[in-house]
């Protein structure tokens, strides 16, 4: 038979710290006289450390102290070090215990101090973030150097994307208080958009100029210029120059695609899509009803361009809800027949949901069906029907009375 050779990987799960220490006694790198330092200056350290956070009058604060103060030390000894236990040894010879848990400690704090997303808002310092990130990571979930590193990485891509995001910005004259809700991402997203739609202005677009660029880049006649993001790059910093032409070709394969496509308006693409968002200026030229012209022409041919008006709303959903055509205002005769219509047959919310999805602006839709379902719907139905023996309504007075106060009635005088 064979004979089979069975190894057995030995895991060293040692905290770097005691790996140093023991090697530096073995080496003879830390002598006796070293370690009884060492010794003297640990329970200053965990008392400290324990003093930090929590109290050194406790046992189980004493006790994590300890814990902290290893890993703390570990940590600081395995970067500085880069995993070299002869300097790691030569470092515990040379330095106290204590600048070795404070140097672990600072690592923390410069962790925590970076950011951890690519939001553009004003960062500011937060102390008592800071305390509770490093009482974390020093005892409850202590990072290993790899995770550690690895963290590192991401914030400083993460930085990155945020300066790149601010030179865009600031390229295409928007100011910091135009952006700091948004995401570099989003920031980016929209230059690579302004510069592929080859704009003159060059600025990052307004909710209705972002509807036009996405209608430009619709048309079968559109070609991007080259010419336009080498002009936009003459004098960019080498490594923003060599970023924004890695976000265009990033763009026009992923982002390029979806505007182009015209299964969603762009109305859907701007308010709609949580992944692949977009910044847009708040300017005054975005009046809302010329914007709702731009992208839902019928919406505003229905109510004539008095969306915001609780009556026409009312009118319009009523006349949809009884199988009426879309009216902004109803004469006397079409209140009748919309009430008689509701008193046989109720009302089609389906239809009014319908109706919304099909003509309202994306970024007005829920808050309009919220506004038939639980407010309109159930009011009109209580005031509307004629099912109350003790308050016959038999000639519609009191159901007349309710839409000429709650809708657009264009009638005067007698409801009769």
């Amino acid at each position: 038979m064979h004979q089979v050779n069975n190894a057995v990987a030995i895991v060293d799960d040692r905290p770097f710290f005691e790996k140093a220490l023991r090697y530096g006694l073995a080496q003879g790198i830390l002598t006796p006289e070293k370690i009884r330092q060492m010794e003297a200056d640990a329970p200053k350290g965990i008392v400290q450390i324990a003093d930090h956070f929590g109290t050194a009058y406790l046992r189980t604060d004493l006790e994590t102290a300890v814990t902290r103060l290893v890993n703390l030390i570990s940590l600081y000894l395995e970067d500085f070090s880069n995993g070299d236990l002869r300097v790691a040894a030569m470092s515990l010879r040379d330095n106290t215990l204590l600048s070795h848990s404070r140097g672990g400690s600072e690592m923390l704090k410069r962790l925590h101090a970076m950011p951890g997303e690519t939001s553009l808002h004003t960062r500011s310092a937060d102390p008592a973030g800071q305390k509770l990130f490093v009482n974390e990571r020093s005892f409850a979930f202590p990072l290993s150097l790899g995770s550690y590193r690895a963290q590192v990485a991401e914030c400083q891509a993460n930085q990155l994307q945020i300066d790149f995001a601010h030179w865009l910005a600031r390229r295409l004259n928007a100011k910091p208080n135009d952006y700091d809700d948004y995401s570099a991402p989003e920031v980016i997203r929209s230059a690579m958009l302004v510069l592929h739609a080859d704009v003159k202005a060059q600025e990052l677009p307004s909710k209705t100029q972002f509807v036009k660029l996405v209608e430009t880049l619709r048309k079968k006649s559109f070609k991007p210029q080259a010419a336009v993001l080498d002009s936009f790059l003459r004098d960019a910093p080498e490594a923003f120059a060599s970023m924004t032409r890695q976000a265009m070709q990033t763009f026009v394969e992923q982002a390029l695609p979806r505007l182009k496509a015209k299964d969603k308006s762009a109305d859907e693409i701007l308010h709609g899509e949580a992944q692949g968002a977009y910044f847009v200026r708040d300017t005054p030229e975005d009046d809302v009803v010329a914007y709702d012209k731009l992208v839902a022409k019928e919406w505003v041919r229905i109510t004539k361009g008095d969306a915001d008006d609780p009556a026409v709303l009312a009118t319009i959903f009523l006349c949809v809800a009884t199988g009426h055509p879309a009216k902004a205002s109803a004469l006397l005769k079409d209140a009748k027949s919309i009430i008689a219509t509701f008193r046989r047959q109720g009302f089609d919310s389906k239809a009014v949901l319908a109706f919304i999805d099909e003509h309202a602006p994306f970024e007005q839709r829920e808050d309009l069906k919220a506004l038939w379902t639980e407010d309109l719907q159930p009011d009109a139905e209580t005031h509307l029907a004629d099912n109350d023996p003790q308050m016959p309504d038999s000639h519609m007075d009191r159901a007349l009375q309710y839409f000429k106060q709650n809708c657009a009635a264009s009638w005067k005088g007698s409801s009769r």
